[in-house]
């Protein structure tokens, strides 16, 4: 049976809600297999949400398993140390991420049913969740009618509603997807919708025959770029010094750009010694950058900034971004 919906809408097209209940069907036959959707708890459906920002999904699942084994509910997240949790999310970048989901735990225990609200608007007024996350978490873990508005669901609504080659614009794609939400299995809706973005109506090159709405889909032989607000790339050099004493390496909490806030790094610097030879060079992408750095070994009168010293023991234990983790294992430490 189709989910029922809210009181119809001239700006939708009848056919697409008529086609609504193909998506549906087409979901729950090709969805990926994802963990948390067998046992859609709301800390779950969290976990996955906070992970899932920026992030893709083949690269969120491993982290994702290891996180609920290593944190399987709220209390167990609340109690572990900050320098813990940034550790179990070393890799995935956007540590911003870790940091409001302790948070979001910390609060959550603390209330007094230790239990994460279900209304949108609550929702909303906790640390790290937006208009999308209160959303997803909202429908999918409580059933509440509630848009998840990202990218793929702009993509896909953006061709359906196409009128002369032209998407509407953000706002009112987002009004639409609001309207389109129905009562019954609100969740079911809205993963089929971000689904179908993220497997069929890809960017691109969509595969519009795969399509639930492609009898329906005005964009079909010629599929329109839905416009996105993507910052430009900046390019970046840096210098990353390795100082050794023996087996230990001097690490930093300070970055010249405030880059990785809890983490213990490499010196970093914008400058090098004129004639200087790196001993490794990486590239890597932070946030809208790309950056290039190179690396040198170098003494510990190199830098003035303050830190300590890390023996192998600690060094394995202790929060480090992914590109100087990375770093180290080539040089062979760590």
């Amino acid at each position: 049976m189709s989910p029922h919906h809210r009181t119809s809408s001239p700006s939708i097209d009848s056919k697409i809600r008529k086609t609504l209940p193909r998506l549906y069907a087409w979901y729950r036959r090709h969805h990926r297999p994802l963990p948390w959707r067998r046992n859609p708890t709301p800390y779950r459906v969290t976990v996955s949400e906070f992970m899932a920002q920026q992030t893709r999904m083949t690269t969120v699942v491993p982290y994702y398993r290891r996180w609920i084994r290593r944190f399987p509910h709220w209390s167990s997240l609340a109690k572990a140390p900050r320098r813990l949790v940034l550790r179990q999310w070393e890799g995935l970048g956007y540590y911003r991420r870790a940091r409001f989901l302790h948070e979001l735990a910390r609060s959550v225990v603390r209330r007094p049913d230790r239990r994460l609200p279900s209304n949108p608007e609550t929702l909303r007024s906790l640390p790290g969740i937006g208009d999308y996350t209160a959303g997803a978490i909202a429908s999918i873990a409580f059933g509440i009618s509630e848009p998840a508005f990202d990218g793929n669901v702009a993509r896909v609504l953006g061709r359906l509603l196409a009128r002369n080659g032209r998407s509407p614009d953000t706002k009112t794609l987002r009004s639409i997807a609001g309207e389109l939400v129905p009562r019954k299995n609100p969740g079911i809706h809205n993963q089929a919708l971000m689904e179908l973005g993220a497997l069929v109506c890809l960017p691109r090159k969509p595969l519009c025959p795969r399509c639930p709405f492609h009898k329906v889909c005005p964009s079909v032989s010629h599929p329109i770029r839905v416009p996105t607000n993507r910052p430009k790339v900046a390019q970046i050099k840096e210098s990353i010094l390795v100082i050794r004493r023996g087996s230990s390496v001097w690490l930093t909490r300070h970055h010249p750009q405030n880059r990785w806030r809890g983490l213990w790094l490499l010196p970093t610097t914008t400058k090098t010694k004129p004639g200087s030879q790196p001993i490794h060079r990486a590239t890597y992408p932070y946030t809208r950058y790309h950056v290039s750095a190179d690396v040198h070994l170098a003494n510990r009168s190199s830098t003035l900034e303050p830190g300590r010293w890390f023996p192998p023991h600690q060094l394995k234990l202790a929060p480090l971004p992914a590109p100087h983790r990375k770093i180290l294992r080539h040089l062979g430490i760590g």
